[in-house]
């Protein structure tokens, strides 16, 4: 199973969940919010290659932590994984819109002239806001859209600029999350959890959860192993860029 979305660091007893991770031999991108947790993420989910840690810092703290900001831009240039990043505009952090357009533009900048970067974006109420960005620059790097609340208009958009998209279970069940689903090609896609923000019932989603992966098989009328394996040729051919 793949999870390519998780803050694995912010479950209630995250050792717990990194051992089973382990044991079940789940793919896992551990996105992180800052630069300092990231420092810490690393170290404690070091020592095995089912765990790749994010650098990430999230939109909605990019104002309150300036003096984080050169030290992402620091750490970005020795890591390959980049996440969580993006714009909100959501009502909470719009006020801080400008900072957070000013600071992404900044990185994908640095993302384009490092090259080998693979970024998973937030863009919550943004998604015009993020594609005008990506549209800006070229370069060799991967931006994978994050449980993409978008319209249909806006996942083909930014299938043109070449994104790809982790599928939230919240998105399999919604009529929008259906219908952008159905519009974007299987080879561009990942499941995510974006755990633990996410609940099944009254529990956190879990990094190994089926949901997505038994939701896509249906929908591509493929059993539930060979849709698991499209997932993982999908998510071999970015890395392996």
């Amino acid at each position: 199973m793949i999870d390519f979305h998780c803050h694995l660091d912010l479950y209630a007893d995250p050792m717990k969940v990194y051992d089973e991770v382990r044991r079940r031999r789940t793919e896992v991108l551990a996105v992180t919010t800052s630069p300092r947790a990231f420092a810490k993420t690393s170290q404690y989910f070091q020592g095995t290659d089912c765990v790749r840690v994010a650098l990430g810092f999230h939109p909605e703290l990019v104002k309150q932590r300036p003096s984080e900001k050169q030290l992402f831009l620091e750490q970005m240039r020795y890591v390959r994984f980049l996440g969580e990043i993006g714009i909100d505009g959501s009502p909470r952090a719009k006020q801080s819109i400008p900072e957070q357009i000013e600071f992404f533009d900044e990185v994908i900048h640095a993302a384009a002239v490092y090259g080998g970067k693979i970024l998973s974006i937030h863009s919550r109420g943004a998604v015009k806001e993020v594609l005008q960005i990506l549209g800006k620059y070229e370069g060799k790097y991967v931006p994978v859209l994050h449980w993409f609340t978008g319209s249909v208009k806006d996942a083909e958009k930014a299938i043109e600029l070449g994104c790809w998209f982790s599928i939230n279970p919240n998105m399999c069940f919604t009529a929008t999350g259906k219908r952008v689903i159905c519009c974007i090609p299987i080879n561009r896609m990942l499941p995510e959890t974006d755990a633990p923000f996410t609940q099944k019932g009254m529990e956190p989603y879990m990094p190994w959860d089926k949901t997505v992966t038994s939701y896509l098989a249906k929908e591509n009328s493929v059993g539930f192993q060979e849709m698991n394996e499209i997932f993982h040729q999908n998510l071999l051919s970015i890395v392996s860029r």
